[in-house]
């Protein structure tokens, strides 16, 4: 295990990781994981110290992710990644150490040209991770305003494709680390694989956009650029991917696009034709390339003058002078203005991108049901083509009173869009949102059968009180216990706790399984991580067995250790596998053959030390002959043939000592055989063992 990766690992850094995942700035992000954060709070510290005994004991596994598209005023859908908490928590980790890694060279950028996701260097307030982004944004258009103000009018408005997309895993690897931490790096590759997954299969590129962490990733991957640009006193500036190189004459100007369409180019990244152009500013509002933020007038007029704010939204609404940030800005903080609230529903669907601004603004109306009716047939009878535009306004739908006699025929919608439709998970969460707001409890079996654990999170805390006392709410948490995720249990543990429903939290029981000790943390009941059992079940999906720790007593950080390398080994060098997990069966077969001796004694099991006080060879062990292997065939039989294809392995030995022919590499043929004898192996032995511990 490396420097890093310990560092990484270790329950102080996961601890300020998860620290600044609630103080984090992707506030729009967090919102959907606000109840997840706050039923994880109540047992943090113990659940940290459980993710990282797992990470060091290398039974760590990195979950598959949920993604929710948003629309984009081009037409085009963002991607939004949703991990899995402990994923989260493993993610800024990673950041964390790596931030501090580059933090010198970041150092000589930062709020010089660069100035998006600018490091924060306090030490007294080390709980946030970046500075404010008002700050950096607004010395961002600072020093558009010094470079014009000092006669450099020519500017070129450069923006990346696809940046988080387009970052591949390998060259990120290597950037941190190309040989030192090497640990670190491949967990870092694994997870990202794991992140970018698409209908196709695992991607060898992208990041996942929504974590904070992925903003640093994005911003080390293409410092290098920066540097070079820097080193070649290019005057430019860059905020996130939108890059503005500034000259005094076009000619200057251009010979710094072209080298920075190489860096990019070099780096896989891809320049957006369509956005990218070159322009003699004639004012700095022309320089900056968008429209400059609100005036303090201006926003004193939204806070203060309801005609004024309407005439503000008109104008910038104008399709021919359309002004989105004004727009989205006055949607945001403005309260009920009638004559806005009229825009706005005959534009429903035809702004898909403003959705999040149309929600919020529509919010202030949730007391006047007939806001609500005219919603309904606007945006739910006549549906968006994006499910994440129907999923909003069905979310909305539930904060209104309507009466019974027409909430009815919303519902029979609401069930009969919910069996046509099966990925759309933004759409799905929005109509169990509604479902909740029924009070009939009929979400509980809907949610029980709900495929995404994630999506079941973010619905459980809309159950209304009155179900968590029905006999479906606790068919829905034991269905939740069952989880290999625990997101939706917890979360479900935290309602019955905050609502004082101890009776029913005490008659659940506990989890029939819980890898991390989450669940039973909460529960009270906390239990040992043991990282062997849990790599041996993961690996060979067999029964998990958490008496590893007693079986091998002294021994059980060396068989880890081992088995660690053997897991990281298993897709990179199928020969340094087989190595590593013959000597962890070594050292467990002579464990197995200790106990033997102890409670079978009567039997002649053979000796694990000679007359000198040495251990005997394995291979002896696992001698067909002895009573070892005449007692348990089915235990030695997959360990023997490891060990033989061990000692014919040029990992081991360049020649066979039996034929003194060359040794040949482990194909992925005969490593799918073992990995079946040894399954059969493991699920035996664990079997034995239960009879003893």
């Amino acid at each position: 295990m490396d420097k890093l990766y310990k560092k990484f690992s270790s329950p102080r850094n996961l601890e300020l990781a998860w620290m600044r995942l609630k103080t984090g700035q992707n506030i729009q992000y967090k919102k959907y994981y606000r109840n997840l954060f706050l039923a994880y709070e109540l047992t943090y510290k113990e659940n940290i110290k459980r993710l990282s005994e797992r990470l060091k004991g290398g039974s760590y596994q990195p979950s598959s992710i949920l993604r929710f598209y948003q629309p984009k005023p081009s037409g085009l859908r963002r991607p939004i990644t949703f991990l899995h908490l402990d994923d989260l928590i493993v993610y800024q980790a990673m950041a964390n150490v790596i931030a501090e890694k580059f933090k010198k060279i970041k150092a000589e950028v930062e709020f010089n040209n660069v100035f998006s996701n600018i490091l924060n260097r306090n030490k007294d307030t080390k709980i946030f991770f970046f500075k404010r982004w008002q700050e950096g944004y607004s010395k961002f258009i600072k020093k558009i305003e010094d470079y014009y103000n000092k006669g450099n009018i020519w500017v070129a408005h450069f923006d990346l494709a696809a940046h988080y997309d387009t970052i591949d895993h390998q060259a990120l690897a290597e950037q941190i680390s190309k040989r030192t931490y090497i640990d670190f790096t491949n967990l870092l590759k694994k997870c990202l694989g794991e992140w970018s997954t698409h209908k196709s299969g695992k991607l060898n590129h992208g990041i996942p956009q929504g974590p904070m962490a992925s903003n640093l990733l994005a911003e080390i991957h293409i410092l290098p650029i920066d540097k070079r640009l820097n080193n070649e006193n290019i005057k430019y500036a860059r905020y996130g991917d939108d890059i503005k190189i500034f000259g005094k004459t076009k000619r200057e100007v251009l010979s710094g696009v072209i080298l920075l369409e190489e860096e990019c180019k070099e780096r896989g990244l891809i320049p957006q034709s369509k956005k990218y152009e070159v322009v003699k500013a004639t004012c700095v509002e022309e320089a900056i390339g968008k429209f400059p933020s609100l005036t303090g007038k201006e926003k004193n007029i939204i806070f203060s003058d309801i005609e004024e704010c309407y005439t503000l939204f008109v104008k910038a609404f104008d399709e021919k002078n359309f002004d989105i940030s004004k727009v989205k800005y006055i949607l945001k903080v403005s309260n009920k203005n009638e004559k806005i609230l009229s825009i706005v529903l005959k534009n429903l669907n035809n702004y898909p991108d403003l959705v999040d601004e149309f929600f919020q603004f529509l919010f202030n109306y949730i007391d006047d049901l007939e806001v609500g009716r005219k919603i309904y047939p606007l945006a739910i009878e006549n549906s968006s083509v994006y499910e994440y535009v129907e999923g909003k306004y069905w979310e909305l739908l539930s904060y209104f009173p309507f009466k019974d006699s027409e909430r009815q025929p919303i519902v029979e919608k609401a069930i009969e869009r919910l069996k046509k439709i099966r990925h759309e998970y933004t759409l799905k969460r929005g109509i169990y949102i509604f479902l909740c707001s029924v009070n009939t409890c009929l979400v509980l079996k809907w949610l029980n059968t709900e495929s995404s654990s994630l999506i079941q999170m973010m619905a459980v805390p809309y159950i209304p009180e009155n179900c968590l006392d029905k006999e479906d709410f606790r068919i829905l948490s034991k269905t939740f216990f069952k989880r290999s995720n625990y997101e939706p249990a917890i979360v479900a543990i935290k309602e019955l706790i905050y609502h004082l429903k101890f009776e029913i939290l005490i008659n659940l029981g506990l989890p029939q399984k819980d890898e991390s000790g989450v669940i039973n943390n909460l529960l009270g009941q906390p239990e040992e991580i043991d990282s062997i059992g849990q790599i041996i079940k993961n690996r060979y999906e067999i029964e998990y067995y958490n008496k590893w720790k007693k079986i091998l007593e002294s021994e059980y950080d060396h068989a880890n250790n081992i088995l660690f390398l053997a897991n990281n080994a298993y897709h990179i060098d199928k020969n340094t596998w087989v190595n590593y997990m013959d000597t962890f069966d070594d050292i467990i077969i002579r464990k197995f053959i200790s106990l033997l001796r102890i409670n079978k004694p009567r039997i002649k099991w053979p000796k694990i030390k000679d007359r000198s006080g040495k251990n005997v060879d394995y291979g002896v062990l696992l001698d067909p002959k002895n009573q070892l292997s005449k007692q348990f065939p089915k235990i030695v039989e997959g360990f023997f043939l490891l060990h033989e294809r061990r000692v014919e392995n040029p990992a081991s030995h360049a020649y066979s000592k039996k034929t003194a022919k060359r040794t040949d590499i482990v194909t992925s043929k005969q490593q799918r055989d073992l990995h079946e004898k040894l399954t059969t192996s493991y699920d035996e032995l664990i079997k034995e063992l239960k009879r003893f511990i």
